[in-house]
């Protein structure tokens, strides 16, 4: 816009220039109607300028939205739909794949007794114990790996390429860092402990399927006295 703006004031110079153009009748009309010109190009400047701020905020407006609806506000990890989606992609890459290439399990915990840490420290309590539940689980998972908040104090865990045994390794190092890590709230010492379900996917399921196996493995776990995993029948 600005080299077409000097375009057209160089043009009119040179019509100044020359004394027949200088010298005629429409000559002031013209240099008015330039003028004119001139200002809605620099208007039109304006509102591109706008327009591209406007595009860009709605971009990121629409980028802020979908990772909210994806993220627990809470624990910042994602939330069930971020979860079942990439569970779907999982299941589109093997089924791509022939179900021949690679595998997947899940894990899904619950913290035990969690409702005896709200009644007896409060509800904060209860939440920070889940912040820092959720950040030990985030720092101890490949970067592959997928933790999201499940709904209240259960979590699950997608480990991509990875079979059942190594699973169970997972769930046992899991279930460790949690009984040995301290959590503080307001100067007062909180102990906690996981039940944990392991599922290997098995060719044919669904992902409803894969997280039933998973949640049947975690109830096994519990009836089995908790703190402990256990795998899917």
């Amino acid at each position: 816009m600005m080299l077409q703006e000097q375009k057209l004031r160089d043009w009119i110079a040179r019509l100044a220039e020359n004394e027949d153009y200088a010298a005629h009748p429409l000559m002031t009309e013209f240099r008015a109607l330039a003028d004119e010109h001139l200002k809605l190009m620099r208007q039109l400047t304006k509102i591109a300028k706008i327009s591209d701020r406007m595009q860009t905020d709605t971009r990121q407006m629409a980028q802020a939205l979908h990772a909210a609806s994806q993220t627990d506000p809470l624990t910042e990890l994602p939330n069930r739909r971020q979860m079942v989606d990439r569970l779907e992609a999982e299941l589109c890459r093997l089924g791509r794949n022939g179900g021949g290439s690679g595998s997947f399990a899940l894990i899904m915990l619950d913290i035990d007794h969690f409702k005896e840490v709200n009644d007896a420290f409060g509800h904060a309590a209860g939440d920070h114990v889940l912040v820092e539940a959720a950040g030990l689980f985030r720092r101890n998972l490949r970067g592959q790996d997928l933790c999201a908040r499940w709904g209240g104090e259960e979590f699950l865990i997608l480990l991509p390429e990875t079979d059942q045994l190594q699973a169970e390794a997972v769930a046992e190092k899991l279930r460790g860092l949690i009984a040995h890590h301290s959590i503080t709230h307001q100067g007062r010492s909180i102990a906690i402990t996981l039940s944990l379900g392991v599922a290997a996917y098995r060719p044919g399921r669904t992902a409803d399927d894969c997280i039933q196996a998973a949640d049947d493995a975690l109830y096994i776990a519990k009836r089995a006295g908790r703190n402990r995993w256990a795998a899917a029948a």
